[in-house]
């Protein structure tokens, strides 16, 4: 996103000595790609108007107004000379339109529900962040059945590149269901597996588990889950510790994981609390 605003033309000055804005004579709207957006939807968005003072203020609200839209990509907004006024130019990339949702691999859910659960919706700009979104919900609604395993990728195609239309292709690898049964460490001499198993969030499977969402398995929420065990040792003295990438294992089904640990020395400090074994 940025913002690019000027004004080249200055009018006389007025009678308090200051010099007064120009006024603007036409705005032209310039498309950067396909024009998914019409013009007047544009200028709707926006204060700045023929006949009006220019201003950078309006202007850059003008910018923040028709980002929110969610219908454009990047905009540019600046003046030029045009007889004794200035004229506008709006420089803009809109966002292509999605005309088509595919889901691809979805076997043990179906995919005709999973494209009304995830909230995507067809003819409306495609937004990297609603596709994310969009995701997660894939992966959150697989766990939720035991699969821990899912791997949910997506990407975006184009249709019509004069038209600005694209297709949304998620892809699903559904994995070995199972869930999260338990979480084991390896070289945590000076720390009990409760202690540590209370800096993550990531849990094995409970009898509650349709309500605390034990038993799922998310690979960024691991990582923060090594992380705070990581930071746990880091605060107890162990500043070179080192946690290992988990490893997973499956026996029938359930998953286990395993967290390895090489504690490195121990400094003492006055700041530092002294290890916890309860």
């Amino acid at each position: 996103m940025f913002f690019v605003t000027c004004a080249v033309l200055f009018s006389p000055a007025s009678a308090n000595g200051q010099q007064e804005p120009p006024t603007i004579r036409s705005i032209e709207v310039q498309y950067s790609g396909p024009a998914t957006v019409s013009k007047d939807v544009i200028l709707a968005q926006m204060r700045t108007a023929v006949g009006q003072p220019y201003s950078d203020s309006t202007v850059e609200d003008d910018i923040r107004s028709l980002y929110k839209t969610g219908t454009i990509q990047n905009v540019r907004i600046f003046a030029q000379p045009e007889g004794d006024g200035v004229k506008v130019i709006v420089a803009v990339q809109t966002r292509q339109v999605l005309r088509e949702l595919v889901i691809d691999g979805a076997r043990r859910v179906s995919a005709k529900k999973l494209r009304k659960e995830i909230g995507v919706k067809l003819n409306a700009p495609v937004s990297e962040d609603d596709l994310q979104k969009g995701r997660q919900k894939i992966v959150d609604r697989y766990q939720s059945k035991g699969f821990t395993d899912i791997e949910v990728d997506f990407r975006v195609e184009p249709i019509d590149e004069s038209r600005g239309t694209a297709r949304v292709i998620y892809t699903i690898n559904e994995g070995v269901k199972g869930a999260v049964n338990r979480i084991h460490f390896e070289g945590n001499e000076h720390f009990s597996e409760k202690i540590l198993r209370k800096q993550m969030k990531t849990r094995g499977k409970t009898m509650i588990s349709f309500i605390d969402k034990s038993g799922r398995l998310d690979d960024v929420q691991l990582q923060q889950d090594l992380d705070s065990i990581k930071e746990y040792y880091q605060n107890h003295g162990y500043v070179d510790v080192e946690v290992q990438e988990a490893r997973r294992e499956r026996k029938n089904g359930p998953l286990i994981i395993t967290i390895g640990i090489k504690r490195g020395r121990f400094i003492t400090s006055t700041n530092s609390p002294s290890p916890d074994t309860s």
